[in-house]
């Protein structure tokens, strides 16, 4: 294609010009708009070449948790939409203080809309979309900040098909980022059309707002719209070098219309964070996501530093692409690694060389310059420099900045193939195609790595294999490379289970060194998942021991599972405590505060000791299980079972007939039951048989006993979880289903 000669720098248009963007009018009109029509297929066929193996990635990392266990997808109602707006992003299995309904909304228009459900081919199709529009929309609003077709092209190339985008684009819940970029862009493009004579400046406007309060509620950083206007009025709207007052006067008098317009979804943030803040119980970030919460001041801004110059180098150089960049991969300013050292004050350097270049340039090569700002403007709230976030580093973060660095790098290169063809003679023929030979290879090779990317996000296994491979100082890289290795020989059945736990303690124990720092890292800093994946494998690694026959060697391994636990017991002890301290300094009455723990770390303590044969600390263990999390039918089966062992088969049946009452579908709890009452001696067995389902005769006084303790013991437990209403309607259900009088909820059991 043949594409218009290049402007002389000296061409640029000066601040304050006004440039005519209106389409043509009359005969060219259609010509006009069938050119634009193919730059916008194009564009699209670009991505689809290099994302088309992205289509079959499965849902994996936070997409795995946000899609498959939110209740609010599962259909199109008023209950499910007045819970996507009043809890947040990653309820009900995890709290936080991210509010996203729009996103949440646009996974329920997969599932349930779409019918896409759980798979994963909808998901992608509408995130392709997304980046395609924006891909788009860059094209359209760098062609109008720069008046030349090749740069926006170029920019648009280099967006659409960029390896650091991967993670927002083939990653499901990248969508958040894809959404709050398409408000701010569209919203950009709308301030923009306001400048345009004839343009209705009040609906563009309104429209601004609008693509504002949705940004917002898509993903936090929405609100950086007011950056992206900001930024555009002080390189082409203010007038140059003007007196301070002039200044203020032309601020007010020229932009105050269009900065109103911006307060509704500052508003809307505000109130947001107001809210989040005071209703979601998220007492601390995790140190081991982010090591800058427990930074000091310089060691927090070097890192930060250090970080953006991390963020440049895979920008220009997208080599080692990763899904984590947890504890210790970046090591914090200060703490004995010299090369993060020396690589923070190259990042200085850096940083400090661009913004002076874009303070230079921003006469000459606006475009640049709002290249190199907008970086760097668009990455603040994601840098640590401003606010501490829950991710130290993450590619998606990119994703939006990664448009200026695309209009910066889009105008070097045209710069540099245009005085590059200046030296050939203006007769030659291959001008054209040499000025754009090296460009069109660049686009080639990313397009190429992003392809190559996108075969990492196929599934768990090869994206935490490239993880580990890219950041090997990374705790969570291997802790969930080995989970990965466990997972997917017990779901593909292609290789024996023993070789895949000797394949994956090793990289878990990789994961407890890094984190085993000298000097010790304080309990609240450690990530108690570690030693919870470790103990697991341990112990099924001495069960397939045991199995053959190895005895000794399988209680090496279940000593090595209970220690770990023992280690993770008293990160969790901690735990409980500072969530304690906190929900009291929120002003939670102590009498209200239900004690917390891990319900994984209880339930792996009982498992292992039953291996161990230590059947009382089971029973201490389940008991406290059932103390925390009530409404688990599996505390229950845990805690008979350490009755049963030690011969206590009455108090054994009351904790079957706890589970029993909780999930009474299940017939394993009446067949437990049957074989409590067979050692007990019952005759007749009150568990019967009938057409092939289990059934439990009431009439004896011993089986009404244990269901009278069952249905006490079970609503006290609830009360003493601080779950009352749950425990009043057990009470009911309990009472009208299983005839329990209501005089036994008033003894003590």
């Amino acid at each position: 294609m043949a594409m218009p000669k290049k402007h002389s720098s000296k061409a640029s248009v000066k601040a304050g010009d006004k440039l005519s963007f209106a389409p043509p009018q009359g005969s060219i009109r259609k010509n006009y708009l069938f050119s634009k029509l193919w730059l916008f297929l194009s564009l699209g066929l670009l991505i689809l070449v290099f994302y088309s193996n992205s289509f079959n990635a499965g849902l994996l990392f936070d997409s795995d948790t946000i899609i498959r266990l939110d209740p609010r997808l599962r259909g199109l109602h008023w209950a499910n939409m007045e819970q996507i707006f009043t809890h947040d992003y990653w309820w009900p299995s995890d709290q936080s203080v991210l509010y996203r309904p729009l996103t949440t909304f646009s996974y329920l228009f997969n599932y349930t809309i779409l019918g896409n459900g759980e798979e994963v081919g909808g998901y992608h199709l509408v995130n392709f979309l997304l980046h395609w529009t924006n891909a788009w929309l860059v094209l359209l609003i760098v062609r109008r900040l720069s008046d030349r077709l090749d740069v926006a092209v170029l920019t648009a190339c280099l967006f659409a098909v960029h390896p650091v985008n991967t993670e927002a684009v083939t990653n499901v819940v990248g969508r958040a980022d894809l959404l709050s970029t398409l408000c701010i862009l569209f919203g950009g493009w709308c301030y923009l059309r306001a400048a345009l004579p004839g343009a209705s400046k009040g609906k563009c406007l309104a429209a601004m707002g609008i693509a504002e309060c949705l940004g917002v509620l898509a993903k936090e950083n929405g609100v950086m719209l007011v950056g992206f206007v900001a930024l555009y009025d002080a390189l082409w709207q203010m007038p140059p070098r003007p007196p301070l007052q002039v200044k203020f006067k032309t601020v007010f008098q020229k932009f105050a219309q269009a900065y109103v317009a911006l307060l509704p979804g500052l508003l809307l943030i505000w109130l947001i964070r107001r809210w989040v803040m005071s209703t979601t119980m998220v007492f601390e970030d995790f140190f081991t996501d982010n090591p800058l919460v427990g930074a000091a001041p310089l060691q927090l801004y070097m890192t930060a530093v250090g970080i953006i110059g991390r963020y440049l180098k895979l920008l220009v150089f997208p080599r080692a692409l990763s899904a984590d960049y947890s504890f210790n991969q970046i090591p914090l300013y200060g703490t004995g690694n010299p090369a993060s050292d020396t690589a923070a004050w190259i990042s200085i350097i850096v940083v400090i060389l661009l913004l002076g270049s874009a303070i230079y340039l921003r006469s000459r090569q606006k475009l640049f310059s709002w290249g190199v700002f907008f970086f760097f403007i668009m990455l603040l709230p994601t840098s640590d420099l401003v606010v501490t976030i829950g991710s130290i580093m993450a590619e998606r973060f990119l994703y939006l900045p990664s448009i200026g660095f695309c209009a910066a790098a889009a105008v070097v290169l045209c710069e540099v193939t245009g005085k590059a063809v200046t030296f050939m003679r203006p007769e030659t023929q291959s001008r054209v195609l040499l000025r754009w030979t090296l460009p069109a290879a660049i686009v080639c090779l990313l397009g190429i790595r992003t392809f190559l990317r996108n075969a990492d996000w196929q599934d768990d296994l090869s994206l935490w294999k490239s993880a580990v491979a890219a950041s090997p100082a990374s705790f969570k890289a291997h802790m969930v490379y080995g989970d990965a290795i466990v997972a997917d020989a017990e779901q593909k059945k292609n290789r024996p289970l023993e070789q895949a736990i000797d394949d994956a303690i090793p990289q878990e124990e990789i994961a407890r060194s890094i984190l085993e720092t000298e000097p010790p890292l304080p309990l609240k800093w450690l990530n108690i998942n570690v030693y919870l994946h470790l103990a697991k494998d341990y112990r099924i690694k001495g069960q397939l021991l045991e199995d053959n026959g190895h005895r000794d060697q399988a209680a090496n391994f279940y000593n090595k599972s209970l220690e770990v636990l023992i280690k993770a017991q008293e990160i969790d002890r901690s735990t409980n405590q500072a969530s304690r301290e906190f929900r009291m300094r929120r002003g939670i009455s102590p009498q209200d505060l239900p004690d917390v723990g891990n319900f994984f770390l209880y339930e792996s303590l009982c498992l292992t000791y039953s291996k161990l044969g230590q059947w009382e600390k089971c029973e201490v263990a389940a008991r406290y299980l059932e103390h925390i999390a009530p409404h688990q039918p599996s505390a229950y089966r845990l805690a008979g079972a350490a009755y049963f062992n030690v011969g206590r088969y009455s108090e054994a049946a009351v904790q079957f007939l706890c589970a029993f009452f909780l999930d009474p579908d299940k017939d394993e709890w009446l067949r437990d039951l049957s074989g409590i009452y067979d050692n007990m001696g019952v005759q007749p067995n009150p568990v019967v048989s009938q057409d092939g389902k289990l059934f439990l005769k009431r009439d004896s006084s011993l089986v009404r006993e244990h269901f009278n303790a069952a249905a006490a013991t079970l609503v006290r437990l609830f009360e003493e979880a601080r779950k009352r209403d749950e425990a009043a309607e057990l009470r009911d259900k309990l009472i009208r289903l299983y005839s329990v009088p209501p005089d036994v909820f008033s003894r003590k059991s």
